[in-house]
């Protein structure tokens, strides 16, 4: 029987701490689009570290073009430090994510900036 509780508490760690993880950083899915059409999402994929930062890859869509890139978590701030899309026109399409240059994050919301650091758009973390 102490076997048991062992295991189940064991097991109930291990599950707290990884939703805790992945509620707290960049990596996952953002928006409802993905493999939707017309909807803008961003999956950011972790990679290396650079000089102690968090740091990966990144593929989306604007609901239109197709979006990817690297991404950079340096002192709470998220850049997209190279980012690009395709450039096909869509009609009745909001292309606002291809703008994008960083973001900020605050729980399961990302808001997305511009080059001038204003909000351009939201994305919710993708469950």
């Amino acid at each position: 029987m102490k076997r048991v509780l062992a295991l189940a508490g064991g097991l109930l760690l291990a599950l707290s701490i990884s939703s805790c993880g992945a509620s707290t950083g960049p990596v996952g899915t953002w928006g409802n689009g993905y493999n939707t059409d017309k909807q803008p999402y961003l999956q950011l994929a972790l990679g290396a570290e650079q000089d102690g930062n968090q740091a990966g890859f990144l593929t989306g869509s604007d609901g239109c073009n197709r979006l990817s890139g690297q991404w950079l978590l340096q002192e709470g701030k998220l850049t997209f430090p190279q980012f690009g899309g395709t450039k096909m026109t869509c009609e009745g399409t909001d292309t606002w994510l291809s703008t994008a240059t960083g973001g900020t994050l605050d729980g399961d919301t990302l808001t997305v900036t511009d080059a001038n650091g204003a909000p351009i758009g939201t994305l919710n973390r993708r469950s």
